[in-house]
């Protein structure tokens, strides 16, 4: 999920319109969904929570047009700026991750029962299936759920793969990288466990929009944290100066999932609702902006073309003008000579001048 730097957003959408023409098209012609993305976006601009606005509308509105769209624009051209880090989520110190940890014990189903940013960790039914196809890796298949932004009730469900790989030095770090999507990083450290019962992973990351993101979860076997593990959470949160207060606790009671032409249909809906008002204002701005550049590049061709034709008309007299210049030397050359043979036939035949 990308989140955009605070920063020139008419440089960014000069950029995006000149640099990501073709997927721009794509996406506000043929695509709903990241029709809705964009102006999901644009209400974010500004705002003290811009990132994850931003982050929110990425994760409400999503399909194939949309990541090719931000691939163009952040990782390809740049036309958005990375976001820095602001040192909110430093590394911690080994001494405060656990000393002992096999990815294996994290097999099977986890749920993360509570989360502590609300841009990425707070959502509903996220149960993660993990396995570790060796010692030192661990495989989760991700599932959440985000509501309806425009009912407000029935769900959509997201599922992502991720793959971590334990250091080498240090067991209670897990790497997740060499991703192709916006190149994005997480790493994972593991604040405290108790077996079969829960995980305390602080993770930090960067992608090619954001650099220094981070967060917290608590992973759970049941679908909600036990009360009489808190204590122990509590106290794995404080060696890095984080408060089981911060947490929100999810819901993880997953009702029935809707089925995947329902939620289909909920999705295109959903969208048609919400870019019904924007679409025709967006695609006559779009279609004002690739108007525009290509006017410039007619208007462009077209100097160049006068340009050319006006160093042909000069080259054109130059060699005419040289031409007509060998010609007469030509001329003068060959009188010479005609004159001195016809002196010289002259003479052998004794002719008299």
């Amino acid at each position: 999920m990308a989140s955009f730097a605070v920063t020139d957003s008419s440089a960014i959408g000069k950029c995006v319109v000149s640099q990501c023409t073709v997927p721009l098209a794509k996406c506000v012609t043929t695509s709903p969904t990241c029709l809705a993305n964009l102006l999901c976006i644009q209400t974010c601009t500004g705002r003290a929570d811009e990132s994850e606005c931003q982050i929110t509308c990425g994760d409400k509105f999503t399909d194939s047009k949309v990541e090719a769209f931000t691939k163009c624009a952040v990782s390809e051209k740049q036309c958005v700026p990375q976001r820095q880090d602001d040192g909110s989520w430093p590394v911690p110190k080994t001494e405060a991750l656990v000393t002992k940890f096999s990815p294996e014990t994290l097999t099977g189903n986890w749920y993360i029962s509570a989360g502590l940013n609300r841009a990425f960790d707070i959502f509903d039914c996220q149960l993660h299936k993990f396995e570790s196809p060796s010692p030192t890796k661990l495989v989760g298949n991700l599932q959440w759920r985000i509501k309806d932004p425009v009912a407000g009730t029935n769900f959509v469900t997201r599922y992502a793969i991720q793959e971590f790989v334990q250091d080498e030095n240090v067991p209670g770090i897990l790497y997740n990288h060499d991703n192709e999507f916006l190149h994005y990083e997480d790493d994972w450290y593991i604040l405290g466990q108790r077996e079969e019962e829960y995980v305390v992973i602080y993770y930090r990351g960067n992608n090619d929009a954001w650099d220094g993101y981070g967060g917290a979860v608590v992973y759970t076997r049941e679908p909600s944290v036990p009360k009489k593990w808190i204590p122990e959470i509590k106290e794995s949160l404080k060696k890095i100066n984080l408060k089981w207060e911060d947490f929100a606790e999810t819901d993880n009671s997953c009702r029935a999932a809707e089925s995947k032409l329902e939620e289909l249909e909920a999705d295109l809906q959903l969208v048609e609702t919400k870019v019904a008002g924007g679409l025709q204002i967006v695609a006559q701005e779009v279609s004002k902006d690739v108007v525009a550049i290509e006017r410039e590049v007619a208007k462009d061709v077209l100097l160049v073309e006068q340009e050319a034709v006006k160093d042909i008309t000069i080259v054109e007299k130059k060699v005419v003008k040289n031409i007509v210049a060998v010609e007469k030397e030509v001329e003068k050359d060959l009188t010479k000579i005609e004159k001195e043979v016809e002196k010289d036939v002259k003479g052998l035949f004794g002719v008299k001048k």
